[in-house]
């Protein structure tokens, strides 16, 4: 290429760089987009527990959101842990979407963890907070599926008749609060859920506003591997665990953990003689009969 001469052709180099430029919609600015520029994400918290002054790793998902539905998870995005007004750490998220810091608690309870975006990112999404359980092994564990403390889905047998409820919507089962608050007095209480990611946020919603014990959710994502870790470290610990599926129930059964499958009297014949080590029980009633 011949080198440019005069200001014209300076001119016109310039005028076609800044075409193309806003063609491919380069923001060039080191000031963080505005809010309304963002592409709209959810962060997922992962809640965990461990005991006073053992390390753990605090960790949240972060998942681009297009059109109102759950796309994909966003890598390369910045993290920030808060606890109160402590700094823990900025994480990067992976390809996963996953980002992590090391905090190590030193004082037994519930520690709260506040994770956001950082302001430079280019998503907007709302803070979120995850729970530790920081308990040493003074108090049992109690296993306890989110589904068995909600009333069962109606079966929509012909159109129009019956409605499927939002999970906001769903009563708890009957004497699950309780029975379960009652329980917390004597266990610590770990949930347990495997459902759609994107509404964690609103388990733990439904969770507080139903009055059930404050306690950490675990998260069943690709294989429940933060039950694994919880099955690994303290399967001793563990008083027993309430499922309302059989492939909750079979594995837990086979670690040799006493396990409540809570399943209608008209169904309970299909597990008998499958789940020979699970006690099958229709309430909650039968379930603090059982539990001593």
């Amino acid at each position: 290429m011949k080198k440019m001469k005069g200001k014209g052709d300076r001119f016109i180099f310039l005028v076609f760089l800044a075409i193309m430029l806003t063609g491919w919609k380069i923001n060039l600015s080191p000031f963080p987009a505005h809010a309304e520029d963002k592409t709209p994400a959810i962060i997922i918290p992962y809640d965990t527990i461990t005991s006073p002054g053992i390390e753990v790793w605090p960790q949240a998902k972060v998942i681009a959101k297009k059109f109102q539905i759950v796309e994909r998870p966003a890598g390369g995005e910045r993290i920030e842990f808060t606890e109160g007004d402590r700094y823990l750490g900025l994480a990067l998220t992976g390809g996963d979407g996953i980002g992590v810091v090391r905090y190590t608690p030193l004082s037994e309870g519930m520690h709260k963890i506040r994770v956001r975006l950082s302001a430079a990112s280019a998503y907007s999404a709302e803070e979120g907070e995850l729970l530790i359980g920081v308990w040493n092994l003074s108090r049992q564990l109690l296993l306890v599926s989110v589904e068995a403390l909600r009333e069962k889905q109606k079966e929509i047998r012909f159109p129009f008749i019956g409605q499927i409820k939002k999970d906001g919507e769903r009563r708890s089962m009957e004497g699950a609060v309780d029975i379960l608050s009652a329980l917390s007095k004597r266990f610590h209480i770990v949930y347990l859920y495997r459902g759609d990611l994107a509404q964690v946020a609103g388990i733990r919603s439904w969770l507080y506003q139903n009055k059930f014990p404050v306690s950490p959710i675990l998260i069943g994502d690709n294989g429940m591997p933060p039950l694994n870790k919880v099955l690994a470290d303290r399967k001793r610990n563990i008083k027993g665990a309430i499922v309302t599926a059989g492939d909750e129930a079979d594995p837990l059964q086979k670690e040799g953990i006493r396990t409540f499958l809570l399943v209608e009297k008209k169904r309970q014949s299909e597990y008998k003689g499958k789940l020979k080590e699970t006690i099958l029980v229709t309430d909650w009633k039968e379930i603090k009969k059982e539990i001593r």
